[in-house]
């Protein structure tokens, strides 16, 4: 595979920034501020990212499942399905990347 090292920096930079992310904001938000209140929007913000960042896992799984069927499985017979396996791995390694990153950025900001 020829983006062998992007794909695997990908991959671990998502894991240590879920596991960052989970150790940094794992306490609960408190939800009894008032709705008009520029805090209320910044911690709806906030914890609409960390869903988006806890369950993006399996939907990013079953893609990068899919991506490596493309690559190795159907990619053996046709090379195009195996380019586009490659960037599939290639794109939802980056992308996982960005989504586990997104609320230690928004957190970091808002600071």
């Amino acid at each position: 595979m020829v983006y062998k090292k992007i794909t695997l920096v990908a991959l671990v930079l998502s894991v240590l920034a879920a596991f960052t992310c989970n150790f940094v904001l794992g306490v609960s938000v408190d939800e009894s501020l008032a709705i008009g209140t520029p805090d209320f929007v910044m911690d709806k913000t906030l914890n609409i990212l960390i869903t988006i960042q806890r369950y993006s896992w399996p939907v990013v799984t079953l893609i990068f499942i899919y991506a490596l069927y493309q690559f190795y499985v159907i990619g053996s017979e046709v090379l195009e399905h195996k380019i586009l396996g490659q960037r599939l791995i290639v794109g939802i390694s980056i992308f996982m990347v960005i989504i586990q990153c997104l609320p230690l950025m928004y957190a970091f900001i808002i600071v």
